[in-house]
């Protein structure tokens, strides 16, 4: 298992446990379908279709299966394929011709719906088969006694001898060895139901492997495994805890434990688990990875580049840790470096639309919307229900000023997540530019509705309405935007201007007065603050504050070298 069979048009890198693609969906190599057809090899690829090369574990005969890639066919092209299977298998129980290809089997697993199709030519059983099947039915249904007629030498009788006080000495009784019965392998069937993604039944077998046998590390940890994906994320992590004392070296047991509790918001424990998985193997490449993601998102960027860069060392092929030092690098505004491990991830697989997004923010940050925009195109064609994409698609638009398709884009975007409040607040923004206030106010409130802490939509909540002229509603958006950040000195200056506008004259001079404390440099501010004072009849200050605020503008355009 690992890598995509479809070298060519897919490749990606997935786990090696992984049974089907993480990307289009079909077969790894060694998956077993239904756990009777051992795929070994892609044969052919179709459109929608792929064919491998496979075994048929009953009966050891080589078997050609054919597939839906799940990527790209829907539910109902899975349902007639299903049905045209069911047809073709109806109809070659005639066919019996030497050499003849017929349907002998089909079925869904996971995502595949698939058919499969054998010659008749027989292969010679292997000489283990019958005696498998034979020992597992008597195992399970009847005792192994002695077959009727059989002899028995002394040397395989148990004889069990009683004392008798008096009388005659009785002749022995035989007692005859019964075999031990088969063991269930239920840690076996726990795997297989695991895999296949019925948890609930991977749960129940895993309980009874447990029970069978308390030591057996594989099923506690598949118990754990098997309770996170259920959602009993508490209950996981005792399971894994029991693990972790029986196999207390384990790096991958306090890998796994780590992200239970990262799903439990445990985030010093979580740092605890990956320090101890990587006490015992300093080069597991997992430990520092899932280290260097939680860090990233604990808010210690820089403390999570150097657990990339340790995983990367280890293994350099892993394009989703490139990803992730290129989205932490973007985080710290360090672009060109972000650029450099997003395109190292290209290079191992550029099949992934969260990729394309990426380099496209980057690029869009490195002022470049034009190449931006073409790599969210393809994003949104890789993934085109993922919100995300077309939101930033539309930034791009919109930092174009193309702001008739950036409004199309978010609503695209808002139409697959109505509560990305990045895409309304941007859509407002877009409305305000195009003049259609009452619409753009209408997005911030709906933006203001999924994050009330987003600052600068109040802001521009406030602009607008100062606009339209309703100050006292602009106060409001105004004093909220402060209560948030009481340093955002465009907010002072707007709340000074709503303020005039309301002839609160005082308190207008005193906004002002919190604008140019804070940011002296601001001409906006000083030119304000001089007609409020002449409208205070204040005249020499407003006269002395209009010549400050010159000469702000003078020095501005200087060092522009205008």
């Amino acid at each position: 298992m690992g890598k995509c069979l479809d070298f060519k048009s897919c490749g990606f890198d997935n786990r090696d446990e992984a049974r089907f693609c993480s990307h289009c969906g079909i077969p790894t190599k060694g998956t077993l379908l239904q756990g009777r057809y051992a795929i070994e090899a892609l044969q052919q690829k179709d459109r929608g279709t792929v064919t491998f090369q496979a075994t048929d574990q009953q009966t050891y005969l080589p078997v050609t299966i054919r597939a839906l890639i799940p990527k790209d066919t829907n539910t109902q092209e899975q349902e007639n394929f299903l049905q045209d299977a069911e047809l073709a298998v109806s109809l070659s129980t005639h066919v019996s011709d030497p050499g003849s290809i017929r349907v002998v089997d089909y079925g869904q697993d996971g995502p595949v719906v698939f058919m499969v199709k054998t010659a008749p030519a027989p292969v010679q059983q292997p000489p283990s088969t019958l005696s498998r099947l034979v020992n597992r039915i008597s195992g399970d249904f009847f005792p192994q006694m002695p077959l009727a007629g059989s002899s028995i030498s002394d040397e395989e009788t148990t004889q069990v001898r009683i004392a008798v006080p008096t009388g005659t000495m009785p002749p022995p009784t035989p007692v005859r060895q019964t075999p031990e019965p088969v063991v269930h392998d239920w840690l076996t069937e726990g795997n297989l139901a695991y895999e296949h993604g019925a948890y609930e039944q991977a749960l129940a077998a895993y309980e009874m492997a447990t029970r069978q046998n308390s030591t057996l590390v594989e099923a506690w940890s598949g118990k754990g495994a098997t309770l996170l994906h259920l959602g009993q994320a508490q209950e996981a992590l005792q399971a894994y805890d029991h693990a972790i004392s029986l196999s207390p070296h384990d790096p991958e047991l306090w890998t796994s434990r780590a992200s239970v509790l990262h799903d439990l918001q445990s985030y010093d424990e979580e740092m605890y688990c990956y320090d101890q998985a990587l006490t015992f193997d300093p080069d597991y490449v997992y430990a520092w990875s899932g280290r260097g993601m939680a860090l990233a998102e604990q808010g210690y960027p820089e403390e999570a580049l150097v657990a990339f860069d340790r995983a990367l060392l280890l293994d350099p092929q892993r394009s989703t840790i490139w990803q992730a030092m290129g989205d932490t690098l973007y985080s710290l505004q360090r672009y060109d470096e972000a650029l450099i491990a997003i395109d190292r991830a290209f290079a191992l697989d550029d099949s992934q639309a969260s990729l394309w997004d990426t380099k496209g923010n980057i690029l869009r940050r490195l002022k470049q919307p034009e190449q931006a925009l073409a790599l969210h195109e393809r994003a949104t064609l890789i993934e085109p229900d993922n919100a995300t994409s077309w939101f930033d698609k539309a930034n791009d638009l919109r930092d174009l000023r193309r702001y008739r398709d950036a409004l199309a884009d978010y609503d695209q975007a808002l139409a697959l997540d109505p509560t990305l409040a990045g895409a309304w607040y941007n859509r407002g923004n877009v409305l305000a530019a195009l003049r259609m206030f009452e619409q753009a106010l209408d997005s911030y409130d709906h933006a203001l509705q999924y994050d009330d802490g987003l600052i600068s939509a109040w802001y521009n909540k406030g602009s607008l309405l100062h606009e339209l002229k309703r100050h006292q509603e602009a106060l409001a958006a105004f004093d909220r935007a402060l209560a948030l950040d009481v340093h955002y000195i465009a907010a002072w200056n707007n709340r000074g201007l709503s303020l005039f506008a309301l002839g609160r004259l005082d308190e207008a001079l005193a906004a002002l007065d919190q604008a140019t404390s804070f940011a002296p440099e601001e001409p906006d501010a000083w030119y304000n603050k001089a007609v409020v004072l002449e409208k205070l009849g204040r005249k020499q200050e407003a006269v002395t504050c209009q010549d400050w605020a010159r000469s702000l503008d003078q020095q501005a355009k200087d060092a522009q070298g205008l």
